[in-house]
């Protein structure tokens, strides 16, 4: 399973557009006692240091080997915001359920199931989901959300394969969440990104990037990439990932909570 941990930024732009991822035999006694092999110690496998050139293939390796996984997200600075969600991975199906507190806003909570998207914010919507089917045309909100489904098709680093100028471990391995994870300092070129990272990244209201992003990673022994730190333009990121493989499930809201009403 690929995916995007930063489906929530994009969704949360969305609703801000909206509302303004031994044994042996035995011997007989008169023959000598076999003597024992010395035991032989299994060498420790070495496992190729993360570098510019492999972070992004092993990283997504990983990645797309896990079918769920829970994440928190903060964002401070001149916009703050903070959410909590889990994506999930049934019979070729990426889904994903999220709830965003976003100033002004209030909680805000999003469900993509089924290649369907519900979102409930309770200021317009009371305890009601509003279900939008992102390939619906005849839907004028439908564009806010076209493409959602291959957003949360992404990973968290897919798009910097070009990008990424160096990666150097930042310090000694720690502990998160009961996991060992490495630090790593990971610098990325903004003018080798593709469009569509670009803007996933820019700022609503930006002129352009910085000439570089650098980035923090906290990747496990298994290459799952943990936690994602960044500033960009006065804002800070940081992205947690746990419960690889044991996340809450990702299901549609009861249908008596669900309209297709517009409420304005």
């Amino acid at each position: 399973m690929r995916r995007r941990p930063l489906i929530a930024v994009t969704t949360a732009v969305a609703l801000t557009t909206l509302l303004a991822a031994c044994g042996g035999d035995p011997a007989a006694s008169e023959q000598p006692v076999p003597t024992k092999a010395a035991a032989t110690a299994t060498p420790t496998p070495t496992v190729e240091p993360l570098s510019a050139e492999n972070v992004v293939t092993r990283l997504e390796a990983a990645a797309a080997a896990q079918a769920s996984y829970d994440v928190t997200m903060d964002v401070t600075g001149p916009t703050t915001m903070s959410a909590t969600g889990s994506f999930q991975a049934v019979d070729g199906q990426e889904n994903f359920a999220m709830r965003m507190n976003i100033p002004g806003m209030g909680d805000i909570e999003t469900v993509f199931v089924g290649g369907l998207l519900y979102l409930k914010i309770p200021a317009l919507l009371g305890d009601q989901y509003l279900q939008i089917d992102p390939n619906d045309a005849s839907n004028p909100l439908a564009a806010e959300f076209a493409g959602i489904g291959d957003e949360v098709g992404g990973s968290a680093v897919e798009g910097l394969e070009d990008a990424v100028t160096s990666v150097e471990k930042a310090g000694a391995p720690e502990q998160l969440d009961g996991v060992e994870v490495q630090p790593y300092t990971v610098v990325v070129d903004t003018t080798k990104l593709p469009a569509d990272k670009v803007a996933e990244l820019m700022p609503e209201g930006a002129p352009s990037l910085p000439p570089t992003i650098t980035y923090s990673y906290w990747v496990d022994a298994d290459d799952l990439l943990r936690k994602v730190q960044y500033e960009l333009m006065g804002m800070s990121t940081t992205l947690t990932m746990t419960n690889f493989g044991t996340a809450a499930p990702v299901t549609a809201p009861p249908a008596d909570q669900v309209t297709t009403e517009m409420p304005f």
